[in-house]
């Protein structure tokens, strides 16, 4: 008999251990952050700053084209998820402003979750920031973003 619940028990561990990863939406590909699913008509986000030239914070060229992008440029990277295998390389997006104010940008880099970036980001230019009349010393807006 005990042998018989031992056997049962090990059985449903080996089928939660199994099975977690599924309902918890996992991926073996990436140990950070997950994103909020992208929503087609507005997806919520916090804009971050970063800059894309040569000897910015980004440090290395851009994911999508190996280039740098100097300011005017009005560029972005997006979060593992959002960024989806580089699917979204080279093409805009709106972002919105809780002031209201919008602006295109494109994306051209990865904001990785798996080296300490929060799955909810979009990393934007200086000119980004300026085009929505924000301030870059406040670090973390509110925003929401969609494919343009």
């Amino acid at each position: 008999m005990a042998n018989l619940v031992q056997m049962v028990l090990f059985f449903c561990l080996l089928n939660a251990i199994t099975i977690l990863p599924h309902l918890t939406n996992a991926s073996s590909k990436s140990n950070g952050a997950h994103s909020p699913p992208f929503n087609p008509s507005g997806t919520h986000a916090a804009l971050t700053l970063n800059g894309f030239g040569r000897g910015g914070d980004g440090g290395d060229p851009s994911e999508c084209d190996g280039k740098f992008h100097p300011l005017p440029e009005r560029v972005v990277a997006l979060s593992t998820d959002w960024y989806d295998n580089g699917a979204r390389c080279g093409k805009m997006i709106r972002i919105r402003a809780k002031n209201g104010k919008t602006t295109l940008a494109k994306v051209v880099d990865e904001c990785d979750t798996s080296r300490g970036c929060r799955g909810n980001i979009v990393d934007a230019s200086k000119a980004v920031w300026k085009d929505l009349g924000l301030n870059t010393d406040v670090g973390v807006v509110p925003i929401i973003w969609s494919m343009a």
